[in-house]
């Protein structure tokens, strides 16, 4: 779940009584990232078979924890909290509207991401597409299907 909404912390029980296995929250959205992915990894969910990674993880009974940052948040914001995250998700458009274009200058974010955090999964969201694809891969980004 990408939760662009301006209070995660009211929404990680209910998301999780739903069955959701993965919860990414924008930085900017909350006061305290670090209690947040405590309340995130605290809370129940359902298994989902995917990566043998994930399914052990989800065996577990942890809710995997994303984090997200906008286009006009410095990708050293998020380094503090990488080592307890599961995903980092760098913003390629500005949140709020479908259609924008993508935005080539946040590759620099994955670039520093991946080479300061070689293991960790790191995705884009926002105006990719046939064109741009190519550019997220040369820097690191994943991509796989989550259930």
């Amino acid at each position: 779940m990408h939760m662009m909404v301006s209070k995660p912390e009211q929404w990680v029980k209910p998301m999780a009584v739903a069955g959701a296995n993965q919860y990414t929250f924008h930085l900017e959205a909350t006061e305290n990232p670090g209690a947040l992915i405590k309340d995130i990894r605290e809370n129940g969910m359902k298994s989902c078979s995917v990566a043998q990674a994930e399914v052990q993880w989800h065996s577990q009974g942890l809710l995997q924890v994303g984090l997200a940052i906008k286009p006009g948040t410095s990708v050293e914001y998020l380094a503090p909290w990488a080592n307890q995250i599961d995903m980092a998700l760098v913003m390629t458009v500005e949140p709020g509207f479908g259609g924008q274009k993508f935005m080539e200058d946040m590759m620099p974010k994955v670039h520093w991401l991946r080479t300061q955090f070689p293991s960790l999964d790191i995705e884009v969201d926002g105006g990719v597409g046939p064109d741009t694809v190519h550019k997220c891969a040369e820097v690191g980004v994943q991509w796989r299907d989550l259930c």
